[in-house]
């Protein structure tokens, strides 16, 4: 999987309006398709569908970063607190010296 670049990264940002995203990262045993898998946290259930729509229009540079059909997995707030808060909290804090974490 490549990386995305600013450009895209920075549309893929405005289209979940800030949450944190990135790409999962494949686990021995898992689901066809994690390699392929992008999170994005802070997302409640009835937000995602719309989310989802947003993502529709940058999806084929998603794709050809990963390498193949994307999957798409969201977290709720509650999980997101619960389960990734170090990477939330990382991900959300202001830029340092014009470089992003």
């Amino acid at each position: 999987m490549s990386e995305l670049s600013a450009q895209q990264l920075s549309a893929l940002r405005a289209a979940m309006d800030g949450r944190p995203v990135r790409w999962s990262s494949p686990r021995s045993g898992d689901y066809d398709g994690r390699d392929r898998t992008l999170e994005v946290f802070n997302a409640d259930a009835g937000e995602q569908r719309e989310l989802l729509r947003r993502i529709r229009v940058i999806r084929g540079d998603l794709e050809q970063a990963a390498g193949g059909p994307v999957v798409v997995v969201f977290h709720t707030r509650k999980e997101s607190a619960r389960l990734y808060s170090e990477f939330v909290a990382e991900a959300l804090s202001p830029i340092i010296d014009g470089v992003g974490r």
